[in-house]
């Protein structure tokens, strides 16, 4: 078998480097969504690509016998690092700072200009390791901020930076070899580097995983759950209704004449209606209530531990600030209104006779003028006759 080269290490070690940010930009293209982009999804992509133009910069280096006049690998890397740093802090939603951090990179860059090669490595080490761990510190506080491995991952290069370039600086300055320092702190900026790339990765996956879930469970209009969330939010609850023999109310709203709405006025004036809706009932229910929007222009709430006065006395409230609170289009402004049907249960209970009940009492609701409460008694089922009116 023939013996490799020393220099054939550069194109193999190009070639892993091109494969890595080739799969990172597959991935980010795959899953990346043009109408809801993930933070910092364009500054991760340029740090990616800045990297790649920078590696090759370095093989061009090693493979040429003439030297460079300009160390354009050093400069490269102190830049790739900044950019990562922004990157790491648009994602996290931190942005303060970046006028200082750029300031010091632009001072690093044109250290090139002026500093012998030996002393500009010492400015690329620093530097990069510097803008590397404050990127992990961003990224390690959004990982436990936001519960995302991935970035755990990419605070983890941070780290690798800093405590390999330490050696390096050790076997420098105390053991004064600097040939070993050169290459540990190659060794650490390209595991670091490929480090931020799987962290990337999995940081976009974890989020896509997510996104996916919510979609599944939540209504993209209104952020309030679905059919589907709803049932998957209820299932402990209704589960301890049964064991402890406790009451369970549901509440059923639709908004009054929302046909005529979106014809008269367009459908994004009826999306407005369903927006005001849903923040309405998000206020004014507990933090125990389940809101979700399980038709058109119907909501229904669950309500553990209320009885049905309790509930009728809640639906009043929610038909009163909706009532309270008109639309305003062009300076126009639309009365909302909604008809609130109520029934409750004790005990067991299952959640699609806690709807039915409540929709029939909506539409009683309805037939008697709208905008009013009607309720539904459970034992034995009774559509009430007292509505409360306007």
């Amino acid at each position: 078998m023939e013996q490799i080269r020393p220099e054939s290490w550069v194109v193999m070690y190009f070639g892993l480097i091109f494969v890595i940010t080739f799969a990172q930009m597959v991935v980010v293209y795959v899953l990346s969504d043009a109408g809801n982009p993930s933070p910092g999804l364009g500054l991760y992509t340029v740090y990616f690509m800045a990297a790649l133009l920078g590696w090759i910069a370095f093989a061009l280096q090693q493979g040429s016998a003439i030297p460079m006049v300009i160390d354009i690998p050093s400069v490269a890397s102190i830049l790739n690092s900044y950019i990562l740093f922004m990157a790491a802090g648009q994602r996290a939603g931190l942005t303060r700072g970046r006028l200082i951090m750029g300031v010091i990179c632009l001072i690093a860059c044109m250290s090139v200009f002026f500093l012998k090669p030996r002393e500009m490595f010492g400015v690329q080490m620093l530097s990069a390791t510097f803008f590397f761990v404050a990127a992990g510190l961003l990224c390690g506080w959004r990982s436990w901020r936001k519960g995302n491995v991935g970035d755990g991952i990419m605070a983890v290069a941070g780290l690798m930076m800093f405590l390999g370039v330490s050696v390096a600086l050790y076997q420098w300055r105390v053991l004064d070899d600097f040939a070993l320092a050169q290459t540990v702190v190659f060794g650490i900026y390209s595991s670091a580097y490929t480090l931020v790339a799987m962290g990337f990765m999995a940081s976009m996956l974890i989020e896509y995983q997510r996104s996916l879930s919510h979609l599944a469970t939540e209504d993209p209009l209104t952020q309030l759950l679905n059919r589907r969330g709803l049932e998957n939010a209820l299932h402990l609850t209704l589960a301890e209704a049964a064991r402890g023999q406790l009451p369970t109310a549901s509440v059923m709203a639709g908004i009054d004449h929302f046909k005529e709405v979106n014809a008269n006025f367009g459908a994004d004036a009826g999306d407005q209606v369903l927006r005001l809706v849903a923040q309405c009932l998000q206020r004014v229910s507990r933090a125990s209530d389940v809101v979700a929007r399980t038709g058109g222009d119907e909501f229904l709430l669950i309500l553990p531990h209320t009885d049905l006065d309790g509930a009728r006395i809640l639906a009043e409230r929610i038909r009163q600030d909706i009532t309270e609170r008109p639309l305003v289009v062009n300076q126009q402004r639309i009365p909302v209104t909604i008809s609130v049907g109520v029934a409750g249960a004790v005990g067991e209970t299952e959640l699609d006779k806690l709807s039915q009940e409540a929709h029939r009492a909506m539409h009683l609701a309805k037939r008697g003028g709208r905008n009013r409460v009607a309720s539904v008694d459970n034992q034995p089922i009774h559509l009430s006759t007292k509505l409360s009116n306007a």
